[in-house]
């Protein structure tokens, strides 16, 4: 009972240290951690803990114990925010690098992450990039990409040393509500920067050092290995691609989702069983089990047996047999939980000791933490651990636990339980999880997991012996995305946006609480505690007003208006290559803004930074109409209206107006949307230059306290009689960071300040929301995380 109170604060103080404020981190001297001092205090205070608990002295136990894991936590945290180069613009370096991980290889780009031995300027003239070059310490890492065409190409191999030049930039992510957090994902992974290849081609160095390389290496040869065999069973057997394989092969058996497709993803995204995908504790305790089997009863039939019983020596081989697949599966956070808690549970084996499994989940819990401190980061951190938490929780007490009725019974509670962390961390809920997962589990888990580790055994000996199971595997994957997106279409899909901290801790104690055997009382009381989540929506506008959100899309252009009852959507967001800003940030937006039906959808114009996300948006939104565009290339569907000039509309008390010119370029031509109401006036401009801007003087009222800034502030916009005739307050640029056009220009910004407008960009503050006459940005209203911290210096000037 003691270590477990004691493993308690520890954790508990190491998971609150996250939420210490970067700037006192960089004014703490915390990062002073050269010496080793931090390190040695914590492991001090650690054993001060254990004494103090010996002698009854449990307060100042647990205080010692709390101080330990804050400092595990702040440690190597604000070293991270120390050693991450703080610049401004791109910069050239000439680094020696090793591959870190398995390359992530396709046809349009390949990504991949290196640790730097050395850096220096690729221009030796250059003084600003010598100076950050030499910031970038020994070991740092960056994520780097290679546009080079796929037969110019150079191999790159994990876990070797290569010359290469790169073009760093400040760390950065897009700043929206709702969607994948970038930079979080950035700082986790311990990235000081990101960047991508030059003309020069890399030059292998030779193998680099350290056993990380070394497992890197052998990663790297499984994935040769599999991709050959993928490719005898496409020659010889299914006479095609095996695109379902290939995933389903690679995720399954090395934790690699670079066979995945964007399309493969959001189905099992919006089914939530993405999970499968990832190498769980399943995959190493199959592992683990059919070694220990095996050595069970092949180490009874030797006469040493006799002096080594066969069930320690099968536990120990068991261990062994789990690291080495965790290790080859990417030591990814399910699969170090699982190894840590076989570890421990066959410890006991060897030594003849049972231990309880919530002790065991503590155990696993609190060392997942001290061998990675960014491990609650990770989202598969808290997945997998509440997964394991909740069978732990649902298993006691019941008989008949194998029963059919009964494993039916624990899915649909995991499904139920884990709703809460995944409506939280994912912004949606997958009304297809349970019937998706009450078949995909059993297949995934009993079939194709056994089959994908068969494949990986046999392609290490023989790519060709393994072309058979890869094409079996072909088969059943093909199978279970046919019927997963057979249950997303039939499902509908969630809108809702997940609830406020408090609402979704009182559904997820519902939840629990509604999970808990018969005996427990008031179990239908638990119903009240889901009602808040529920019930309780997002405040609108009052009658008369509207509010406005520009999302941060990069260069393209995505707005959303707000009404008392409609919502509408001005733009799309860009598309660039596989990367579409309508899936990945648009649509996550609208649901955490719980926007549930689009009105309209107003396209300025036919540019793919404005358009490009259009189809997805209209996949999830197929309802109301799509104004101003008819080119079959953005995927519009449904009711189409032309932008025509003068047209208006009422909704709610406010008035939308369309204006147009009605001739010059396709940028000239962009619809213009002005919204009115008792809370303001706002000017959606488009790509328009200054034709158009001379042509709405003249034929068109333009005046508006608020201004989407012309053409992300091109210098071709903007002319001084524009923005004189606005009379704007507010000059708001949609503008991607670092755009290699230099939008928005330097003097168009100036000219907006000059008349009196305050400037607000994307690139610099994030969304930027209209409310109540007000502005305020995204990233002013997070909270200071150490992984928001500015990483460019640009991100100190005020708006």
């Amino acid at each position: 009972m003691a270590a477990r109170w004691l493993l308690l604060a520890w954790a508990g103080a190491a998971l609150l240290a996250w939420f210490v404020p970067w700037q006192v981190l960089v004014g703490s001297g915390l990062a002073a951690v050269g010496s080793g001092w931090p390190g040695m205090l914590a492991f001090g205070l650690a054993l001060l803990a254990l004494v103090a608990w010996r002698q009854d002295l449990s307060g100042w136990a647990l205080l010692a114990i709390g101080l330990a894991g804050v400092l595990h936590t702040l440690v190597p945290v604000a070293s991270l925010v120390d050693r991450t180069p703080v610049f401004a613009d791109r910069v050239d370096c000439r680094l020696e690098v090793a591959i870190v991980g398995l390359v992530d290889d396709r046809v349009d780009r390949r990504r991949f992450t290196v640790a730097v031995h050395a850096a220096r300027a690729a221009d030796p003239d250059d003084s600003v990039a010598a100076r950050i070059c030499q910031q970038l310490p020994g070991g740092g890492r960056l994520k780097l990409s290679d546009y080079t065409p796929l037969a110019e190409r150079v191999d790159l191999v994990a876990g070797v040393d290569y010359d290469l030049i790169a073009r760093l930039k400040p760390l950065r992510g897009h700043a929206n509500p709702g969607g994948f957090d970038y930079r979080r994902y950035l700082f986790r992974h311990q990235i000081l920067a990101t960047g991508y290849l030059r003309d020069h081609q890399p030059t292998a160095l030779g193998r680099a050092s350290g056993w990380r390389a070394t497992v890197d290496r052998w990663r790297d040869a499984a994935r040769s290995r599999l991709q050959e065999s993928l490719a005898v069973a496409e020659r010889d057997i299914a006479d095609g691609p095996l695109s379902a394989g290939a995933a389903l092969l690679h995720g399954l058996a090395l934790g690699d989702r670079g066979e995945l497709s964007d399309r493969q993803w959001e189905s099992l995204l919006a089914s939530g069983t993405n999970h499968l995908l990832a190498i769980s504790g399943l995959h190493v305790g199959m592992v683990a089990g059919l070694v220990a089997w095996l050595v069970r009863v092949g180490w009874g039939r030797l006469a040493i047996s006799r002096g080594w019983p066969a069930q320690r020596v099968a536990a120990l081989v068991a261990v062994l047999a789990a690291w080495s697949y965790a290790l080859i599966a990417g030591l990814s956070i399910p699969t170090l939980r699982a190894a840590l808690m076989l570890t421990v549970l066959l410890l006991g084996v060897l030594m003849q000791r049972r231990w309880r499994l919530l002790d065991l989940w503590l155990i696993a819990f609190v060392l997942v933490m001290v061998i990675d401190p960014f491990a609650p980061l990770d989202m598969g951190f808290w997945l997998s651990f509440a997964a394991v938490l909740l069978i732990i929780v649902m298993i006691r007490g019941r008989d008949g636990l194998w029963r059919p009725w009964e494993l039916l019974r624990m899915q649909w509670l995991l499904t139920l339980g884990l709703l809460p962390l995944t409506w939280g961390l994912f912004d949606r809920v997958a009304f297809a999880s349970l019937p998706a997962n009450l078949l995909a589990v059993p297949l995934v888990s009993m079939l194709i997991t056994p089959l994908a580790l068969l494949t990986l055994f046999l392609a290490i000996i023989s790519p060709a012996a393994a072309a058979w199971p890869a094409w079996l595997i072909d088969g059943l994957g093909q199978g279970l995305f046919a019927v997963l997106g057979w249950l997303v279409a039939v499902f509908p899909d969630s809108n809702q946006a997940p609830p406020g901290p408090l609402s979704l801790a009182l559904f997820a104690s519902g939840v629990l609480w509604l999970g808990l055997p018969r005996r427990f009382p008031g179990r239908g009381l638990a119903i009240l505690l889901l009602l808040p989540a529920l019930l309780v929506g997002s405040s609108r506008p009052a009658p008369g007003q509207f509010e406005a959100v520009v999302l941060d899309v990069g260069q393209g252009a995505a707005v959303l208006l707000r009404t008392a009852r409609h919502d509408l959507l001005y733009d799309a967001g860009p598309r660039h290559g596989r990367f579409d800003t309508g899936e990945a940030i648009v649509l996550p937006a609208l649901r955490a803004l719980d926007v549930s039906q689009l009105d309209r959808i107003v396209i300025s114009h036919a540019a793919m930074d404005h358009a490009g996300g259009l189809a997805s948006i209209r996949q999830a939104f197929a309802q109301g109409a799509v104004v101003g565009l008819t080119d079959g290339r953005f995927g519009v569907s449904g009711e189409i209206m032309a932008c025509r000039h003068g047209t208006e509309w009422l909704l709610d008390g406010v008035r939308f107006s369309l204006l147009r010119a009605p001739r010059g370029s396709t940028n000239d031509r962009s619809c213009v949307l002005r919204v009115a109401g008792q809370s303001g006036s706002l000017l959606l401009t488009g790509d328009i230059e200054a034709a158009a801007e001379q042509w709405l003087l003249r034929h068109a009222r333009v005046d508006a306290e608020t201004v989407l800034v012309p053409h992300h502030g091109s210098a071709s916009s903007s002319t001084a009689a524009f923005v004189e005739a606005t009379g704007a307050r507010r000059a708001l640029v949609s503008a991607g960071f670092l755009n290699r056009w230099g939008h928005p220009r330097a003097e168009v910004v100036d000219r907006w300040q000059a008349a009196g407008a305050q400037v607000w960009r994307t690139d610099r503050h994030g969304a930027l929301f209209l409310e109540r006459g007000r502005m305020r940005s995204e990233r002013a209203g997070l909270w200071p995380f150490p992984w928001r911290r500015p990483a460019a210096l640009m991100d100190f000037l005020p708006p």
